[in-house]
C-alpha cells in the first residue's frame, strides 16, 4: 500500500507539473461556458409536444399529419409521464386526445408557462391540421382547443449547457489526457523500463487512474459550483449520484485512451485516432444543443453514443433531480461501454 500511495501522490505531482493538462481539464471548460453562456440558444428547432391519445387507433390518421408538420417533435406517452415532462420543462405543450375522438371534437392542451411562445406556435399548428386535415375532410364543425397553464420550471441554455460540458470535459480527460501521455512514456522507452523495476506495472497504472479520478471529482465539483455561482445554474440534483454516473463515463474513456495508447507509437498517430472518437460525439451526443435538431436517423444513432448516455445521465440528474432508478438507461449504457472499452483496452495496450 505503501508504493501505490507513493506512485498515486507522484502521479497528482506529475499532473498538476503539466500546465497544459492543467489547462485543457479546468479552464477550458470555465471558458466554454463562459462563451457559450452569453448566447441564447433556449429556443428549440422543434417544438417538443407530448401526446396522451386516448382514442387509440381512431386517432392514427391525426397524429399522422401531425408528425408531418415540420416545426413539431411528438412524443407520445401516458397523461402522467408527459405532464411530468411538461413539468420540468422537457415539454412546451402536452395534447390529450379523447377517447371518442373524433366524434368528440373537444381537444385537451396543457402548456407551459415558461415556454408561452412555443405553446402558442404549437397550439395554432395543431389546430390547423385537426381542422384541415381530419375534421374539416369528414364535414364536421372546427375543432375545439380547451387550453390550461401549466407551473413549469424556467430552465436556461446554461441549465443545458454546464451538464454538457461536465461529460464533455471526462470524455476529453479520459482519452486525450491517458493517450497522449502513455503515447509519450512508451515512445521515451519508460513504461519498458517499469517493467523491469520493482514496481507492479499494474500498480503505476492504477495510480494513474486513480489519479484521473480524483481530479475527476474535483472538475465537477468546481464546475457545478461556478455554475451556481456565476451563472445561476438551477442544480437540484444529488452530487453521489452526479460523481457515481462521472466514474462510470471516466472508465469508459479511460480504457479508450488506454486502446489509443497501444495501437499509437507517437502523438501524430494518436491525435488524429483521438479527434476520429471525440469529434463526433461533441458535436452529436447533446453536449452544446439538443439532438432533436437532428435528423431522426442520426438521432437514433447517437442514442447509443457513451457520450450521449453520460450527458443525459448528468443533465437529468443535475436539472431533473433524477434517482438512479430514472438514469438506469444510461447507468445500463455506460456499464456496457464501459465492458467492451476495458476488453479493448485490455486486448490493444503495449508497454512497448
Amino acid at each position: 500500500m505503501r508504493v501505490k500511495w507513493t506512485l498515486i501522490v507522484a502521479s497528482l505531482k506529475m499532473f498538476f507539473r503539466e500546465r497544459e493538462a492543467v489547462f485543457w481539464t479546468f479552464f477550458l471548460p470555465f471558458f466554454m461556458i463562459f462563451l457559450f453562456g452569453f448566447v441564447k440558444f433556449d429556443q428549440p428547432a422543434r417544438i417538443q409536444v407530448g401526446v396522451v391519445n386516448e382514442a387509440g387507433t381512431q386517432a392514427d390518421s391525426f397524429l399522422a399529419a401531425l408528425r408531418g408538420v415540420k416545426g413539431l417533435l411528438i412524443v407520445q406517452g401516458s397523461r402522467d409521464a408527459e405532464m411530468h415532462e411538461l413539468q420540468q420543462g422537457e415539454r412546451e405543450l402536452v395534447l390529450v386526445i379523447p377517447a371518442n375522438f373524433p366524434e368528440d371534437n373537444r381537444l385537451q392542451t396543457y402548456s407551459s408557462d415558461a415556454k408561452e411562445r412555443e405553446a402558442q406556435v404549437a397550439t395554432l399548428l395543431i389546430k390547423q391540421v385537426a381542422n384541415e386535415a381530419i375534421l374539416a375532410r369528414a364535414g364536421r364543425r372546427g375543432v375545439t382547443l380547451q387550453a390550461q397553464a401549466v407551473n413549469a420550471r424556467h430552465l436556461t441554455y446554461l441549465d443545458f449547457l454546464v451538464p454538457g460540458i461536465l461529460a464533455m470535459s471526462i470524455m476529453q480527460m479520459g482519452i486525450f489526457g491517458v493517450a497522449f501521455v502513455f503515447v509519450d512514456l512508451k515512445k521515451r522507452g519508460i513504461l519498458k523500463r517499469l517493467r523491469v523495476t520493482p514496481i507492479n506495472p499494474n500498480d503505476f497504472i492504477l495510480a494513474q487512474v486513480f489519479t484521473r479520478l480524483v481530479i475527476l471529482m474535483l472538475q465537477i465539483s468546481l464546475l457545478v459550483a461556478a455554475g451556481v455561482i456565476f451563472f445561476h445554474f438551477h442544480f437540484v440534483g444529488n452530487m453521489f449520484y452526479l460523481f457515481l454516473l462521472g466514474v462510470l463515463g471516466a472508465i469508459v474513456f479511460l480504457a479508450m485512451g488506454f486502446a489509443l495508447a497501444g495501437v499509437s507509437k507517437n502523438e501524430d498517430q494518436v491525435a488524429p485516432l483521438a479527434n476520429l472518437i471525440t469529434l463526433p460525439m461533441t458535436l452529436l451526443s447533446g453536449v452544446f444543443f439538443s439532438r432533436t435538431h437532428l435528423p431522426r436517423v442520426v438521432y437514433a444513432i447517437t442514442d447509443l453514443f457513451p457520450l450521449t448516455y453520460l450527458a443525459d445521465g448528468m443533465r437529468s440528474v443535475a436539472v431533473e433531480g433524477a434517482g438512479l432508478m430514472h438514469v438506469a438507461p444510461q447507468l445500463i449504457g455506460l456499464s456496457a461501454w464501459s465492458v467492451l472499452s476495458c476488453i479493448l483496452a485490455v486486448k490493444m495496450f503495449r508497454w512497448e
